[in-house]
């Protein structure tokens, strides 16, 4: 895994999705990286190249649907998926877990021991975020 592999204190979830590339060709069976937390998404590193080959390709043959499993295979895509675990947030429906609050904690306290202000209320603001998605959660 890589550092864009990460968000909101977490690993990433993957999961196939249908997105449309800019040239508004559909492509099926994306794997996505998603946060449960934030909601920010983009397509897993070891397919990205392929998804971009494929758009082009179907943008200048003018398709206008198709399928990234299709064009690089089921166990390409099955091997892309199977790097990331499953996710607390998922089997569990939450969008913030104790580990998330817990991991900003111990950091505000390393930005706060080494000075760094702007850290610090960088990880105030993600802090207050999570509390946020908590409330939102339980009404």
């Amino acid at each position: 895994m890589n550092q864009q592999d990460f968000c909101c204190g977490m690993t990433m979830v993957a999961l196939l999705r249908s997105i449309y590339s800019e040239g508004g060709v559909l492509v099926h069976d994306v794997p996505m990286l998603v946060c449960p937390t934030c909601h920010k998404s983009h397509i897993v590193p070891d397919l990205e190249f392929d998804y971009i080959m494929l758009t082009h390709y179907c943008e200048t043959d003018r398709v206008k649907v198709t399928s990234l499993r299709d064009a690089v295979g089921e166990s390409k895509v099955a091997d892309a998926l199977s790097k990331y675990p499953e996710d607390e947030r998922i089997r569990t429906g939450r969008r913030v877990v104790p580990q998330q609050i817990d991991s900003v904690l111990d950091l505000i306290n390393v930005a706060k021991g080494m000075g760094d202000q702007t850290w610090h209320d960088e990880l105030m603001e993600q802090l207050k975020k999570f509390s946020s998605y908590q409330q939102i959660r339980s009404r």
